[in-house]
């Protein structure tokens, strides 16, 4: 079973394009480990929104890579999250399982 895992954050007004370089830095690092991933930005209803998009074949596997994504962070890392948290108001996170045909 796969699922597609989508991120959605509201930006603050302005930081739209400051938060997407921080968020291309992740997708890139999601990428290097074999994630399928992808961006979007609005372009119709709310505005300043960022989605990210990723393809993950375990959730165990996913959120175990996330704890220890979290609790081995380096400061550089840090730094961009906290820019990331930052440069947003609001998000969400939406599960979904993809259906092979």
């Amino acid at each position: 079973m796969k699922y597609a895992l989508r991120n959605t954050w509201t930006c603050q007004r302005g930081k739209s394009p400051e938060a997407m370089t921080g968020f291309k830095a992740v997708a890139e690092n999601y990428r290097g480990m074999g994630v399928p991933t992808r961006l979007y930005v609005d372009i119709s209803g709310d505005m300043d929104v960022i989605v990210m998009e990723l393809e993950i074949d375990s959730l165990d596997e996913y959120f175990k890579d996330q704890r220890a994504f979290y609790a081995g962070m380096d400061d550089a890392t840090k730094g961009l999250i906290d820019a990331l948290n930052g440069n947003t108001s609001s998000g969400k996170r939406i599960l979904y399982e993809i259906i092979e045909f």
